[in-house]
């Protein structure tokens, strides 16, 4: 477990790392004695428990002072806001007169004394809460269970049914790492955007995936044609005014680095011919792998006229679906920050021509391909 250890007296710290290691034997304990230093530890590393002292020098060799209110600042703005925290304090008058901005910020006060304990039971209780918590490696999420169960067919393992914090979960395990499959209570953005908001924040993982079904863009995709998410928005977004629908679309990218990557993968012949291994649809014969824009919204769409009309927003449109951007957005704003990515496969053009038929060759197909992705990332994602 890796922990920050802020504090100056050289005599506390020793005795605070020591009791960490006695009851944590991998404790990992990064120190540091003044500010400037907390400051850059907490923006840029992440630690599963922060430990802080009320007051510091500002720069090393300074004198202390009280730094409550920076440091606090910078702890609420930086990836380690979601982490367990405790202030572990020797002056017990002033700093119990700070507690209460402490304890706003989630950040437990306790004083330090060698004839008291009790600051060694309450760090105790942090680390096994710490310890009973649960971070996965990735999360991947599918609108409907069809497109949950197509993992069945793919080198991952589907495990145990589970409902935390509310959210519709099944452990999913590729290779050596650990990660869950989650279905929302309802299709659409909505529901998708609390879901993966929820399980973002809850668990902190490093990379997160969507895969499913979706409808193609005749001229830029074909039927069971696998569309990665270029880029991604909501077509409704916008305003009506005298009597028109005036477009005000917000789009969410993925990162460039990891496009390139996508790009290259979708470019070798046999890893598409990998994905398609045991599936026999004759649309097959002529499928790939697209990274393209793709839009979202919240209704059902077998109309040419409105894809049509959806296609205005961006000429390399290839494929609509109802929940990715709020997967793109989610991760996007946490300060979790995941890597992310989508990828769908094509069952219809969004006409009148609808029908069931290739769904469950294009659930297995994107998920085979969002696994395939997982395999190759997440070595480089988890250390440790």
């Amino acid at each position: 477990m890796k922990y920050l250890l802020i504090e100056d007296l050289d005599a506390k710290a020793d005795e605070i790392s020591a009791y960490l290691r006695s009851i944590d034997d991998a404790a990992q304990i990064d120190r540091v004695d003044n500010l400037g230093e907390a400051r850059h530890r907490l923006l840029v590393n992440e630690y599963e428990l922060i430990i802080f002292d009320i007051y510091l020098p500002l720069t090393k060799g300074e004198s202390e002072q009280d730094v409550s209110s920076e440091i606090l600042a910078d702890f609420a703005r930086s990836r380690n806001y979601h982490a367990e925290a405790i202030a572990v304090t020797k002056y017990s008058d002033r700093g119990l007169q700070r507690s209460r901005l402490f304890n706003d910020n989630g950040v437990t006060v306790v004083e330090f004394s060698e004839s008291d304990g009790q600051w060694r039971e309450s760090l105790l209780q942090k680390v096994r809460k710490i310890q009973s918590s649960r971070r996965l490696d990735f999360i991947v999420f599918c609108a409907l269970t069809k497109e949950r169960s197509a993992y069945q067919n793919t080198e991952a393992d589907l495990g145990e049914h589970m409902q935390i914090g509310g959210l519709n979960c099944q452990e999913l395990s590729v290779g050596n790492y650990q990660g869950m499959c989650i279905t929302p209570s309802r299709m659409g953005l909505v529901n998708m955007a609390i879901a993966c908001t929820k399980a973002i924040e809850l668990f902190r993982p490093k990379i997160v995936a969507m895969s499913g079904i979706c409808a193609g863009v005749l001229g830029e995709s074909k039927y069971l044609d696998i569309v990665v998410g270029q880029v991604c928005w909501e077509y409704q977004t916008g305003k009506f005014k005298d009597g028109k629908f005036k477009q005000e679309p917000y789009q969410v990218p993925m990162k460039s680095l990891f496009k390139t990557e996508l790009e290259q993968l979708a470019e070798q012949p046999a890893f598409v011919t990998g994905l398609k291994q045991g599936l026999f649809d004759t649309e097959l014969k002529e499928s790939g792998v697209h990274v393209a824009p793709i839009s979202s919204g919240s209704v059902v769409i077998a109309d040419s006229a409105r894809m049509t009309e959806i296609g205005e927003q961006h000429r390399k449109w290839a494929a609509l679906e109802m929940e990715m951007y709020s997967l793109y957005e989610a991760a996007s704003q946490s300060v979790v920050e995941p890597l992310f990515f989508g990828a769908k496969a094509v069952v219809d053009m969004g006409d009148q021509g609808k029908a069931d038929a290739l769904h469950a060759t294009a659930c297995t197909l994107s998920a085979r391909f969002v696994v395939e992705v997982l395999k190759r990332k997440l070595p480089q994602l988890v250390r440790g």
